[in-house]
């Protein structure tokens, strides 16, 4: 099929999954997941090479644009919560996972363990746009289960990291060296900014991105999760966008309108049912229905004594929003031998209907917490 026909077809999806969304009240990014899966099964378009790369710029942006909205002070204020829920959220499936693929499934130590970090994990990329449409990100509780659903991802990666590419010297320089260039960057932006300001070629514009395409070549370098850097990324040039509401705005519109999208899309193309078999359907329906439960009971457990109202109940469900990092792990799996093609698409579903499962129950929860249940939200 030609480039034109697939690249209309897409457009196409996506603009009906907008609409879809707009209609029926929920995340755009299911529709667009949606959208994904029914072209690569249905349609059957091919490969769609040319989306990884505007995928994956999607995927920074939104991870940028989280870490815009976070703020510093309460992350500080609120430190030891954030951790203690990240780790709950973590690690209760992880252990439970691991149990049930290595002791009831038989799978190979270095495989359930694999299939437990993949199926731990929380996305950011799915979380903070959600926090951000109940209403959330303005108040401390949404700050706080922002940071701790970034904690859930740096487990995932560091434990990851840790038991199959392993940490050395080299890379713990890299990543300091690359923690005191973010320290300077928007400085340095900040100059050129006032140097080329008041022209016609969009420089701020082209300077954000140009960040955030070098934020793809850093992670590779570092062996840091990609979503975690944009997110660190964008708490450092917090402040100067602050101080300039109109390159947010275009930045925005170009994360959001275009960019954003092609992730979602991509995450339900990468799901091929050809494949599915009864295996793959016990597998997900097994391995899932303990991945939900134990990540929900894991949250709920270290919310509730902190939250009130719906809010915890929103927490157990938007940490059930796999996606990023859970199909990074399943797709190195599969690439260095550890799991079979069946047990790949397995987790590939259970990764993506978890996430559309907790969406649906959580939109039929208050569409925006009112913001006097907030005030008093913390009990200790």
């Amino acid at each position: 099929m030609k480039l034109q026909t697939e690249s209309l077809i897409v457009s196409v999806l996506i603009i009906l999954a907008g609409i879809g969304a707009l209609e029926l009240g929920f995340s755009s990014s299911i529709f667009e997941i949606l959208g994904g899966v029914f072209a690569s099964n249905v349609l059957e378009l091919g490969e769609l090479r040319w989306i990884d790369f505007l995928s994956n710029l999607g995927l920074l942006g939104l991870m940028f644009f989280a870490g815009l909205e976070t703020d510093p002070e309460l992350m500080k204020k609120h430190f030891l919560k954030s951790l203690f829920i990240g780790f709950s959220s973590f690690f209760f499936p992880l252990v439970s996972v691991f149990y049930f693929s290595h002791y009831v499934l038989h799978y190979s130590f270095e495989a359930s363990v694999l299939i437990g970090i993949a199926l731990s994990t929380t996305s950011l990329a799915l979380v903070y746009p959600l926090l951000k449409e109940k209403g959330l990100l303005k108040h401390t509780a949404g700050q706080v289960l922002l940071a701790a659903a970034m904690v859930v991802d740096i487990s995932s990666m560091m434990t990851m990291s840790f038991l199959f590419e392993g940490i050395n010297i080299y890379n713990l320089l890299f990543a300091v060296a690359l923690i005191l260039l973010l320290v300077r960057l928007p400085k340095w932006g900040e100059r050129l900014f006032k140097r080329y300001s008041g022209n016609q070629i969009e420089f701020k514009t082209r300077f954000i991105l140009l960040i955030l395409v070098a934020l793809g070549f850093l992670s590779d370098t570092v062996h840091i999760n990609e979503a975690v850097l944009a997110f660190t990324t964008g708490i450092f040039f917090a402040e100067l966008f602050r101080k300039d509401h109109v390159i947010e705005k275009k930045i925005r519109a170009i994360i959001f309108g275009f960019l954003a999208p092609f992730f979602f899309f991509k995450a339900g193309y990468s799901v091929k049912l050809s494949v599915v078999s009864w295996k793959v359907i016990f597998l997900a329906l097994f391995l899932g229905s303990i991945a939900f439960i134990t990540k929900y009971v894991g949250t709920i457990y270290a919310t509730a004594n902190l939250f009130r109202g719906a809010v915890y109940k929103l927490a157990g469900l938007f940490f059930n929003m796999r996606l990023t990092f859970g199909i990074v792990a399943s797709v190195f799996g599969l690439k260095s031998g550890i799991i079979d093609e069946e047990t790949y698409v397995a987790l590939l579903l259970i990764i993506v209907f978890t996430s559309l499962i907790a969406s649906v129950i959580s939109n039929r929860l208050p569409h925006e917490v009112e913001e006097d249940i907030l005030e008093d939200i913390f009990k200790i």
